[in-house]
């Protein structure tokens, strides 16, 4: 993801209702009623929701489950004061953090799906106890 555009990572405290199946329920349920332009095509595989717009620019949201998840949180606790909003968040309960959605984008050099990243941003904020950073 280095290299990735609109680069996010939403902790999941573990008091959390996500799941990566709501998620691409309510994003399919947001296109669709929606006038945000082209009806994306909208699957989930192997805890990977894809988003793949028309003109094939894709949007990707996995679910992480894995060991440096937890490492990663106790790290972001110690080093950041605000979460991707500029707002302050809560340090400890980010430290019980388990599991993540990593999302991103392909490149898109003209900001053409900027609004799109924050659409989906905002599918990912309808769950409880989410903390979300923007990867730099």
């Amino acid at each position: 993801m280095a290299n990735s555009f609109y680069s996010y990572a939403a902790y999941i405290l573990p008091s959390s209702n996500a799941n990566i199946t709501a998620l691409k329920e309510y994003l399919e349920e947001f296109y669709q009623n929606s006038d945000a332009g082209d009806q994306p095509e909208i699957t989930l595989s192997d805890n990977q929701i894809t988003i793949l717009f028309n003109d094939e620019y894709r949007f990707y949201v996995y679910l992480s489950e894995e060991k440096h998840v937890n490492e990663e949180a106790l790290e972001i606790a110690e080093d950041l004061e605000e979460d991707w909003n500029e707002e302050p968040f809560d340090k400890e309960k980010l430290k019980t953090a388990q599991k993540r959605f990593e999302m991103w984008g392909d490149q898109d050099y003209d900001m053409d799906y900027f609004n799109d990243s924050l659409f989906i941003i905002d599918q990912i904020e309808k769950f409880s106890d989410i903390i979300i950073f923007q990867n730099s």
